[in-house]
């Protein structure tokens, strides 16, 4: 219960904040033709997104083969005091066997961690143009509240009922709709409706999401009160053995849920802006796709806990699933690179199958 309320005052409190900190933003930079990153001619872009419209012969986009900046930055520093502050927390844990300490660890760590992948990708979309820190900060807040009100209680109602099982089968729709639950309620009041600023809320409601799952989870490895995915009934509690399962959640789990929801919100946010209500079977088409892939990758969880061969090939599987959905999600998410960070950032960010079929509008700029 008083989880659920501080879910409700989290949730309520980083809403108001992102609703008075978010304003009307011009299109950075505004909209015109630009080169083309895919051939020597011009393209337009919108002021948010890059059209369908062609025009004309013009130099190509000079890519080059050295790129500044892609790997520099204040994101590899958060990275590295995450990774410390893991190493330091967990060794006071294994000696103390404090569980408070491993909750504090893991919650500043995932939030290193996390804080590190936004600013690396804010760094190739200049995300900081369409969502403030504070923003970005009020959405993770606001999602980690959701998931303490309504995912918890949710997968908590439906594993007491139905069983570990069906809890996996549904935590897809489950979870995923709890994280798009606040940057879909902003879009439809008519805020951060930019593609850019889809991809920004997206990955902020992945980040709130994995820090609080990350956080619990250490309490209830420690407590063995958290779900019984194999049925063992006596799950090992030895710090040890949760210093070992959150490293592992921390750098290879709890990161697909901010690329799982920021490649969702990069391809539905990006159709609506391109096409309107036309482009809405796209985007709830990748919704549910991510929701299907979210759920059968906590499935295999449970699906092989009687074949130990079975289980490694899932675990390297969903290690696989990590690249994949790193490399789908920069693929879209590349797509919203903005006219002057092309061919200066990283060439894997340049932006490729950009729109062939223009909307209905015209451009109005003249070349």
């Amino acid at each position: 219960m008083a989880l659920s309320v501080l879910g409700a005052v989290l949730l309520a409190a980083g809403v108001m904040v992102a609703l008075v900190g978010s304003r009307p933003r011009a299109g950075v930079p505004a909209a015109g033709w630009f080169p083309d990153p895919q051939a020597a001619r011009q393209r337009y872009w919108d002021s948010r997104a890059w059209t369908g419209y062609v025009s004309g012969d013009a130099p190509a986009v000079r890519v080059g083969h050295r790129f500044r900046g892609r790997f520099r930055g204040g994101w590899i520093w958060f990275l590295l005091a995450a990774t410390a502050v893991l190493a330091a927390g967990s060794e006071i844990y294994e000696s103390s066997g404090d569980i408070a300490v491993m909750g504090a660890t893991s919650l500043v760590s995932m939030a290193g961690v996390g804080w590190a992948f936004y600013r690396f990708v804010a760094r190739q979309l200049a995300l900081d143009h369409v969502a403030r820190h504070v923003e970005v900060v009020a959405v993770a807040v606001s999602t980690s509240g959701a998931v303490l009100l309504i995912a918890a209680n949710v997968n908590s109602f439906v594993e007491r009922t139905a069983g570990i099982a069906a809890t996996t089968a549904l935590v897809g729709i489950v979870e995923e709709g709890t994280k798009l639950l606040v940057p879909l309620l902003f879009f439809a009041v008519g805020r951060y409706r930019d593609p850019r600023a889809g991809i920004a809320l997206g990955l902020a409601s992945g980040l709130g999401f994995a820090i609080t799952e990350t956080t619990l989870y250490a309490f209830e490895l420690a407590t063995a009160s958290g779900p019984d995915f194999c049925g063992t009934g006596a799950p090992d509690t030895s710090p040890a053995t949760v210093v070992q399962a959150q490293v592992f959640r921390i750098f290879l789990v709890a990161p697909l849920h901010w690329l799982w929801t920021g490649t969702a919100t990069a391809v539905a946010w990006r159709l609506w802006h391109l096409y309107g209500r036309r482009g809405t079977p796209g985007a709830v088409g990748a919704i549910a796709l991510v929701m299907v892939i979210h759920s059968l990758n906590d499935s295999s969880a449970t699906a092989f806990c009687t074949d130990p061969a079975a289980a490694n090939v899932a675990a390297f599987l969903r290690l696989s699933l990590l690249v994949a959905m790193y490399l789908v999600f920069r693929a879209w998410a590349r797509k919203s690179t903005p006219p002057q960070l092309v061919g200066r950032v990283s060439r894997a960010w340049t932006p490729r199958h950009l729109p062939r079929t223009p909307p209905e509008w015209r451009p109005t700029t003249t070349q």
